[in-house]
């Protein structure tokens, strides 16, 4: 009897003790990579562009790190989506580190944004790649510091495209 017992308690904190964000995470690079199969379907800038500013924010973070990894590089994801210090995910770009920030934007960009995120990627002196799929302003644009590069437009979709 007391060995059914400790069997019933083993199980059940098997069965709910296995951190949610795991699963999570693993949805999300699965609807990801979704996304971007069904990117490719598209023949339009503009439907591209319509369909990625209606998907999960957090889905969006994976995007990213997907199409880095379907690009070869080395992608480093965090264990959990908010808390994350203002960094979405880390890459291995010509044997360096990068930081990158995911934005879902629909509209304009927020330059105060990219300000702080420019300014985690100088305290930990690496550069970061701040993503968005809205509109970068002509105040976004002369806020932006060179330790950070805004990829959003033609040079998203040119990331989000599956390699040659």
């Amino acid at each position: 009897m007391l060995i059914l017992l400790c069997l019933g308690v083993i199980v059940c904190i098997g069965l709910f003790s296995s951190p949610r964000r795991y699963s999570r995470h693993t949805h999300n690079v699965k609807t990801a990579n979704k996304v971007l199969n069904t990117l490719s379907t598209f023949s339009f800038p503009g439907q591209k562009f319509n369909y990625l500013r209606q998907i999960d924010p957090f889905v969006f973070e994976e995007l990213l790190l997907c199409a880095f990894e379907r690009k070869g590089h080395v992608v480093i994801r965090n264990s959990r989506y908010t808390g994350d210090g203002g960094i979405d995910g880390k890459v291995i770009i010509d044997d360096r580190l990068t930081f990158i920030q995911a934005k879902r934007y629909t509209s304009f960009v927020n330059a105060q944004h990219i300000v702080n995120f420019s300014n985690i990627c100088h305290r930990k002196k690496v550069p970061g790649l701040f993503i968005h799929c809205g509109k970068t302003g002509h105040k976004a644009r002369i806020l932006t510091p060179k330790n950070v590069t805004v990829i959003s437009g033609h040079a998203l979709l040119e990331l989000l495209d599956e390699p040659k």
